[in-house]
């Protein structure tokens, strides 16, 4: 009956003539020996761990661990590639041929659907995950680089301005217990520190101080505002991400299907 039955699914079996090409590119494009991907970022990272892992415990120490170390490091470098393969090689390339026209059209087709249904599942997929490293990695270089330079580049920049400000004459004593409560509720906030009065103020050497600690004390702020920027991004991908692309997953397939030609 099988022999029966193929000529009626089959028909002629010109349509399958027809498709072989298409069927042969696509899985060019889907097969994943083929795929190769570009990750110069990640490497330079993977590169950046693996020199500091080697000056911290020694060549010989290196060695002796050396799989469980370079597991640990590829795997880091693995997940940091996948999203950066993911938006250099596929998002970015797609946006520049396409643009934003598919993110919420006014008019909905099966083109612009399936583009924001396979953009919003996909980068589910890819941050959840790989946000956590990228906070990991961030953290630890706030925590032994960053804040430190913030500690010493503070400390040193307050300590060269403080000879540096004029010094203010304290204010008499209250005349009455009035006055006192008033100075205490009514305070005046001393005025914030001006880097460029201080640094006009300065002058030859200590000029030069004051510059070279103010640039670690920015490169310090820095690294903490990059820390607290991959925390909040992993805070919103963790616990809002899935939520937000459900419903923009949703609110396409409503358009779609239901209300194409709505706006």
């Amino acid at each position: 009956w099988l022999a029966q039955a193929a000529p009626l699914a089959l028909g002629s079996g010109s349509w399958l003539a027809q498709a072989a090409p298409l069927m042969e590119n696509a899985g060019t494009v889907f097969d994943p020996s083929n795929f190769q991907p570009v990750c110069g970022t990640s490497d330079g990272v993977y590169r950046t761990l693996q020199g500091i892992i080697l000056a911290m415990v020694g060549d010989s120490s290196y060695r002796e661990y050396a799989p469980l170390i370079a597991g640990s490091l590829l795997r880091v470098r693995l997940e940091l590639c996948v999203v950066e393969s993911f938006f250099q090689e596929a998002i970015a390339p797609f946006i520049r041929e396409r643009g934003l026209t598919w993110v919420l059209p006014l008019h909905e087709t099966v083109e612009t659907f399936l583009a924001g249904v396979v953009f919003a599942v996909a980068t589910n997929f890819i941050l959840i995950g790989s946000t956590k490293i990228v906070t990991v990695l961030v953290t630890y270089t706030d925590v032994f680089l960053g804040f430190p330079v913030r500690l010493v580049s503070g400390a040193a920049w307050d300590s060269v301005a403080k000879s540096l400000r004029p010094k203010r004459e304290p204010p008499p004593p209250p005349a009455s217990a009035l006055e006192w409560v008033q100075r205490a509720l009514f305070r005046e906030e001393e005025s914030s520190e001006n880097f460029v009065d201080t640094l006009k103020a300065a002058g030859g050497l200590t000029l030069g101080v004051l510059l070279l600690v103010g640039t670690a004390r920015v490169a310090g702020g820095a690294s903490k505002a990059a820390r607290q920027s991959a925390e909040a991004l992993d805070t919103f991908v963790g616990r809002y991400l899935l939520l937000t692309t459900v419903a923009y997953v949703g609110v396409k397939f409503v358009h779609f299907k239901i209300f194409p030609d709505l706006f």
